[in-house]
């Protein structure tokens, strides 16, 4: 195979990585943008859920615009059809990429787990969901950190000639140690909410459905599993230049299907004409405003409890005949019963 044979698969794998990239995301733009007109127009209820997944849709368009800038400098091309500029700019831009994908890929947890907040009625889920907040602000800042200290002076990284004088860290171990937790927590992340999905007071087929929805995030796991393979390639390259494009192509598919499947949720009242109905006129009925949790006393009789938003502003708590038998105690989120009852939450409207 001669060098014009070679260049014109680079180059086509290069089109490509820009194509799937633009496709990508115009697809997240364009959802992105339906979910908040919902949010914030129609329904109303804007939230940090909404908040952090329009931070991680700007850097998806970052990437977007990073990945313009390596067109433009030759990724995906043998070193050898490369100038000297052309080589530290792209050293350059994958700095800025390593920073723009951690961004993107926190924020976009951030977003999935504030979503959770606004049905997490039991402090276990709740407590859950602020935990693993935190531990992302950290997670994020030590990969920021990490990566823009990766080499001291950071110029070292760029130096193609080996005359700066300083040290860089192992980048493949780093590489693999974030990408290794970033699917660990994809993993611990959607698992969250499976037991409060299951136990809604729903038909059997909504309740599929809802599990569904919320599993399709499982989707950008196993891309993301899929990239942890292209940095194993990538870092053993002979030629990091032309060997780029399947780990770029890779990150962008994953940060992008993320933001959609965390997107898809927001999006029932498309596809609900009732619950659109009821959000845009401001139903305030006890059975469209709130939760509702039931148990069972001893002698079999129900006990049921609706409880608004605000559990303590809310004075409209309607509790059904309770058996002398059973003693019931009500706590905020959580209902507990002696007799072994069983709360189930019905999702918020």
């Amino acid at each position: 195979m001669d060098e014009s044979e070679i260049y014109a698969i680079d180059q086509r794998r290069q089109d490509e990585l820009v194509n799937t990239t633009i496709i990508f995301t115009t697809l997240s733009v364009l959802i992105v943008l339906v979910r908040t007109y919902l949010r914030a127009v129609v329904i109303r209820k804007f939230g940090y859920d909404d908040a952090t997944i329009l931070v991680a849709l700007f850097f998806c368009v970052a990437y977007l615009v990073e990945i313009l800038l390596t067109k433009n400098n030759g990724i995906g091309h043998a070193i050898t059809t490369l100038s000297l500029d052309n080589m530290l700019n792209l050293i350059k831009i994958t700095l800025a990429i390593q920073c723009t994908y951690y961004g993107a890929v926190n924020f976009i947890k951030f977003s999935i787990l504030c979503m959770y907040l606004r049905f997490a009625v039991t402090t276990t889920l709740r407590k859950a969901c602020y935990g693993m907040i935190g531990f992302h602000v950290l997670f994020l800042i030590v990969c920021l950190a990490v990566t823009l200290a990766q080499c001291q002076p950071l110029h070292r990284m760029w130096d193609l000639t080996g005359t700066v004088a300083g040290s860089c860290i192992n980048t493949t171990a780093f590489f693999y140690f974030t990408s290794g937790t970033n699917i660990i927590t994809d993993i611990i992340i959607f698992a969250l909410p499976i037991k409060t999905l299951l136990g809604i007071q729903r038909p059997r087929k909504e309740k599929i459905a809802l599990v569904g929805i919320f599993g399709i995030g499982t989707f950008a796991t196993i891309v993301a599993i899929v990239r942890l393979h292209t940095i194993y390639t990538y870092t053993l390259a002979v030629d990091p230049f032309q060997q780029s494009i399947l780990v770029n192509l890779w990150s962008v598919i994953e940060i992008n299907v993320a933001v959609i499947c965390a997107s898809a949720p927001a999006l029932k009242p498309l596809f609900s004409p009732k619950a659109l109905s009821d959000a845009r006129h401001g139903s305030a009925s006890a059975k469209h405003s709130g939760y509702e949790y039931h148990s069972k006393g001893r002698t079999g009789a129900s006990n049921k409890i609706s409880v608004g938003r605000s559990f303590a502003a809310r004075e409209d708590i309607h509790l059904g005949s309770v058996p002398a038998s059973s003693h019931t105690k009500i706590t905020a989120g959580k209902l507990d019963s002696e007799s072994g009852s069983t709360d189930q939450i019905l999702d918020p409207r």
